[in-house]
């Protein structure tokens, strides 16, 4: 009778081994995230996805922080990925051409766009002429903008998306010059894949026999 207590009691204390061993892994910690370069609502869109069913957060916006509460063993996945967001304005560039684009009897390619040529045909536009390019450089939240023989393009760079390898551009305006004034032609909010090509027409109607396409790159 007393081997099998001993017995007994040593499973029970095996048990209760075990069940701390897998507390230790439950256990909820807390940590505070002060942002330097992004914003604290933007970092919780981030790590939205990365929390534990247990994990919660807390927007401190007047010391720009975040209180992230999760389980331990997800914390460092969380840490890692905040710290990697709360970085420098990324340097950015924005590579624009104007194609003028119409239909006609018989095909006719200038050279300079014969890479965005089979997008165009797309549209049914078969006639393709390079109006001109330009690129702007800048970083994270500037503003830019570009020239090019006539027209004007105004933007602002948003913030990338490590993630996504992407970057939202805000406010792409195009105009054409008439004299000393600016006709608007086209506005519009772009999410650029780095290195992925985008193209955007702009005519009177659907089925204009002319258009102006905007073929816009971004890169960093």
């Amino acid at each position: 009778m007393k081997r099998i207590l001993i017995l007994m009691m040593a499973l029970f204390l095996a048990t209760a081994a075990f069940a701390d061993a897998a507390d230790v892994g439950k256990t909820l910690t807390a940590k505070t995230f002060v942002f330097k370069y992004k914003q604290a609502d933007k970092a919780a869109n981030v790590i939205k996805s990365m929390l534990s069913a247990e994990g919660s957060m807390s927007i401190q916006p007047t010391a720009n922080s975040l209180v992230v509460t999760d389980l331990a063993a997800n914390m460092k996945k969380i840490t890692t990925a905040l710290a990697t967001f709360d970085a420098p304005a990324q340097a950015l560039k924005l590579s624009i051409r104007l194609v003028s684009a119409s239909r006609g009897a018989e095909s006719k390619v200038d050279p300079a766009v014969t890479d965005v040529a089979s997008k165009l045909a797309l549209f049914r536009y078969n006639v393709l002429e390079s109006v001109g390019a330009a690129q702007a450089d800048g970083r994270e939240g500037q503003p830019g903008v570009v020239t090019i023989n006539g027209y004007r393009a105004d933007f602002r760079f948003g913030e990338y998306d490590p993630a996504s390898d992407s970057v939202q551009v805000v406010d792409f305006k195009l105009f054409r010059a008439e004299g000393d004034q600016l006709a608007p032609m086209l506005k519009t909010t772009l999410n650029l894949k780095l290195g992925q090509t985008v193209i955007i027409g702009a005519a009177k109607q659907p089925q204009s026999q002319r258009a102006l396409m905007i073929v816009v790159t971004a890169q960093r």
